[in-house]
């Protein structure tokens, strides 16, 4: 038999070794999983502890329950002094719609100037109305591209001696390089017409939208350029109006201030109209006492401090919710520290489908509100 050469040696010598080490490791596992069976099987065979953990259980959930409850019983919010306008309503909740395809149409076409008269949803309805101006604003667009590095300039000697620059190289090898820009979107539209001037705003339709929405960081006014509000709001709604706040309150401006001005808006567009309204009452305090405004499918938007605030400036808001509708419970009311509740005057109706998604569509929400089965509800909100 030969003689076994050093390399052979070498092998086995680091397969007894893997093999050794593999059973340790296995050894190991087993007296954990054992220690860890024997820790539950104790805990969970002492009726004392699973009575306990099953009263702390409990007592969580009423202590949060109860909380939440404390918090809505004990806002003080102003009851409008109109009516509700089921007339005005279908109007609202239509140019909602159109604020949707303008936004898409002005996405796909570069020469497209806002215009709403031609868009899918326009009707005979909307002629009465004469559009003063169209709400541009940033839109922020992602792109990520992989940067691809030579695997050769690794091994290069001069590269090698400047340790700096290859750790650069490595730490940019096979990532994704991530560039943003901005560039001008339609948000929305201002109609002036005989008895009543519209001022709508989009909902949610970038995925980056949906993640402000989701987001519930709060500020106050002295970190929001160009506006002013009592108590905190959300970030990410702050964010967008701020970009905004500057052609609104000029159009505004072109408005005739003894008439109503509805403002509106749904899912995104709903915070988005509160902060219009109450921007264009701070700046324009002719408009204030004639503002109304309409929401639908509206998320929450600020804390208690504001929600007052904004109900003693603003009491003619209406919240129109489809109780099938997951947004308008978003954020949570207790969220981490934060706060979040709703301000106006609800108004709901049944859900329109099974799932999630097609109940906070603006088909749902305008299917609703033609048939007019949207019901007030005289306590405030609790989704």
């Amino acid at each position: 038999m030969s003689k076994l050469s050093r390399r052979q040696v070498l092998l086995a010598g680091l397969g007894a070794g893997g093999l050794l080490s593999g059973l340790q490791e296995q050894r190991r596992r087993r007296l954990l999983e054992a220690e860890q069976k024997n820790l539950t099987d104790t805990l969970l065979g002492n009726p004392d502890y699973v009575q306990n953990s099953v009263n702390r259980a409990i007592e969580g959930d009423l202590e949060s329950s109860a909380e939440i409850e404390k918090i809505h019983a004990s806002l003080n919010l102003q009851s409008p002094n109109t009516a509700y306008d089921r007339t005005v309503s279908k109007i609202l909740i239509q140019c909602s719609r159109l604020a949707t395809e303008q936004y898409l149409t002005g996405k796909f076409d570069l020469r497209f100037n806002g215009t709403i008269a031609g868009l899918p949803s326009h009707s005979p309805r909307l002629d009465q109305y004469t559009q003063v101006a169209s709400i541009k604003g940033p839109d922020t667009v992602t792109a990520k591209r992989t940067i691809d590095i030579d695997g050769n300039l690794l091994n290069d000697p001069l590269v090698a001696r400047t340790m700096r620059l290859k750790s650069l190289v490595q730490h940019l090898a096979g990532q994704a390089l991530v560039i943003k820009w901005s560039y001008p979107v339609f948000w929305g539209f201002i109609l002036r017409g005989e008895t009543r001037n519209i001022l709508v705003l989009r909902g949610t339709q970038r995925a980056n939208e949906w993640l402000d929405t989701l987001r519930a960081n709060q500020v106050r006014s002295d970190a929001v350029p160009r506006f002013d509000f009592k108590g905190a709001i959300h970030h990410g709604f702050a964010t967008i109006y701020s970009e905004l706040s500057k052609p609104i309150i000029a159009a505004a401006k072109r408005l005739d201030q003894s008439k109503p001005l509805y403002v509106s808006g749904h899912s995104l567009g709903s915070p988005l109209a509160m902060l219009a309204a109450l921007d264009i009452a701070q700046k324009l305090p002719s408009l204030r006492d004639r503002i109304r405004l309409y929401s639908y499918a509206g998320p929450r938007l600020g804390d208690p401090e504001f929600a007052e605030h904004f109900s003693l400036t603003l009491p003619n808001t209406y919240r129109v919710v489809n109780l099938g509708d997951l947004v308008p419970s978003l954020p949570p009311t207790r969220a981490r520290s934060l706060t979040y509740v709703h301000a106006g005057e609800q108004w709901v109706f049944p859900p329109m489908s099974s799932d999630v998604g097609p109940n906070h569509f603006i088909s749902a929400y305008r299917n609703a509100v033609e048939a007019e089965q949207e019901q007030l509800v005289k306590r405030q909100a609790r989704l």
